[in-house]
């Protein structure tokens, strides 16, 4: 194991790829000039948040976890497992540019790929090329996206919620065998998150450990802040995210830290309609 940047523990991989490639033979994405190109950046790490960039372009924002929204341009993005996003590139810098794609958290070196312009002379980028957005510009938020269709009545509303969950993230390295607890339970010996049908539900998340985690839900969309999602990315260190949803799906669905070792150490819930 080793140290992450947040101070937590991460994983040692043999590397980071983009589309099953290590960066010492990065995938190539071909590009004709004048050409609108849409990446569709997927996450299915198991430990690994990425803060992503492509050297000389910027990206158009505009899809997130699969909804749309209103397009936002950005020079990076940080992209936390099983997040997804859909940006849009306009291809006017002929030549072949870096994709990049840094680890937030441990120092494994980053995933990288290519995009090369057809027709141009250059076939690969200037050796240890890095995005200029990975050395500063604007980073996405998720206060920078709306949603570009009205969201549900229920959740487009104002009003109160008819049931809200107060929950606190916490565990690491710190403890004895690596545990990580919601409300200082650890899943499956947890007690199920209970609710009704038709109920406006609410969960606010306070992050008491050293470590990122992206929290899904199965089963639903939850707005959080202007934007429908089913992950949201939870920052260390007292870092705070909420949202909300309508329980119009009855069944018994999985509420999860998104990093695989903290959900199998116990950072789970059940969501159960009763």
């Amino acid at each position: 194991m080793m140290g992450g940047g947040k101070g937590g523990i991460v994983p040692p991989y043999e590397g980071l790829m983009i589309n099953g490639r290590l960066p010492e033979d990065p995938a190539v994405f071909d590009v004709k000039k004048g050409e609108r190109v849409r990446l569709r950046l997927v996450n299915p790490s198991s430990a690994t948040t990425y803060h992503l960039a492509l050297a000389g372009h910027r990206l158009t924002v505009t899809h997130a976890d699969g909804q749309p929204v209103e397009p936002v341009e950005v020079d990076s993005l940080l992209i936390g497992m099983g997040e997804r996003y859909d940006v849009v590139v306009e291809a006017t810098q002929p030549g072949a540019h870096t994709l990049l794609a840094r680890t937030v958290e441990g120092d494994a070196p980053p995933a990288r790929a290519i995009l090369r312009y057809q027709g141009s002379r250059q076939n690969r980028p200037p050796g240890g090329q890095v995005p200029e957005g990975l050395r500063g510009g604007r980073r996405l938020r998720y206060a920078d996206l709306q949603s570009a269709r009205s969201l549900p009545q229920p959740l487009a509303e104002a009003g109160a919620p008819d049931r809200t969950f107060d929950l606190r993230l916490s565990g690491g390295m710190m403890m004895s065998r690596g545990e990580w607890f919601i409300d200082g339970q650890r899943y499956p010996d947890a007690d199920p998150l209970e609710i009704r049908e038709g109920e406006r539900v609410r969960v606010n998340m306070r992050n008491m450990s050293m470590m990122l985690h992206p929290m899904h839900l199965h089963g639903h969309f939850f707005r959080t802040g202007g934007i429908l999602k089913d992950t949201v990315l939870l920052e260390p260190h007292m870092g705070r995210a909420s949202f909300d949803f309508i329980a119009d799906n009855p069944g018994r669905w999985f509420f999860h830290c998104h990093n695989l070792y903290h959900l199998h150490a116990g950072m789970a819930r059940e969501v159960r309609y009763v």
